[in-house]
């Protein structure tokens, strides 16, 4: 198990059909974390993450989201739990929108370009929100499952595995945790981060230890990712760098102190 940390004086939001880079890494990423396995084999059969939804934006009309998913290995298939503001209230979601790909556990592809959403679920500061996504072999597809634990919402979605041209099923195998979306910097929630906890990733179905580094594309904020832990329960925020103790880590998701 693993956590992560997005923090610094935003947060970001889930990959929009609007995106006009064909290829992630994306335009409108801030910090992120990106996970492969160290043996570079194999692909993800089973991920899944916790973390805190955060204050509400001191200011509204912006729309911006943490998030995680896992991407193939030419990075145009995301398949991603979002946890988006939207400009008054927070949502998570994973059922096809596509005239409103903003709301909603979300599926999105490059080529042929196609974006896939879920049913969307207002969620409050405060609550725990857990996410996975799980390989079904018999129906070669994903599974995306979002649930506010707190209230007990939760919605499923299947996402079928797309063919290469080459004809052969595309392998995922990336892992990102990402916080999206340019704003002005009093337009993100006032706690300034948000952390991902409880991580566990699986690679053919054997938990591994994922190899993870750090970057952003757009620089705002100070938006960065952090890898705060991996002793206990690897932790990843997005943000500013803070403290790694365990028990610090469990006890507080926000709000934390230089």
């Amino acid at each position: 198990m693993v956590m992560l940390k997005l923090a610094a004086v935003l947060v970001a939001t889930a990959v929009l059909a609007t995106v006009v880079i064909a290829q992630d890494p994306a335009q409108g990423w801030l910090g992120y974390a990106k996970g492969v396995n160290p043996s570079g084999e194999g692909i993800i059969t089973y991920i899944e993450a916790k973390w805190k939804v955060g204050a509400n934006p001191r200011r509204g009309g912006a729309f911006f989201s943490p998030w995680f998913g896992i991407e193939t290995s030419d990075n145009l298939n995301l398949i991603q739990p979002v946890n988006p503001w939207t400009g008054s209230r927070w949502e998570i979601y994973n059922v096809n929108r596509p005239h409103h790909p903003n709301k909603f556990l979300e599926y999105f592809q490059w080529v042929p370009t196609h974006n896939q959403n879920s049913q969307a679920h207002v969620v409050k500061p405060g609550d725990v929100l857990f996410g996975s996504v799980t390989y079904n072999p018999s129906r070669n597809s994903y599974v995306m499952y979002h649930k506010d634990i707190t209230d007990g919402w939760s919605v499923t979605t299947e996402i079928p595995i797309q063919r290469a041209r080459s004809g052969e099923f595309k392998k995922y195998n990336i892992i990102y945790f990402v916080f999206e979306k340019e704003w002005d910097c009093d337009q993100y929630p006032p706690d300034g981060e948000v952390t991902f906890y409880d991580i566990k990733v699986q690679f053919n179905n054997q938990t591994v230890s994922p190899t993870w580094t750090t970057s952003y594309v757009d620089d705002v904020c100070n938006n960065r990712a952090h890898v705060l832990n991996e002793t206990c329960h690897l932790s990843l925020s997005i943000g500013v760098v803070r403290s790694q103790l365990c028990q610090y880590i469990e006890q507080q998701m926000f709000g934390f102190d230089e």
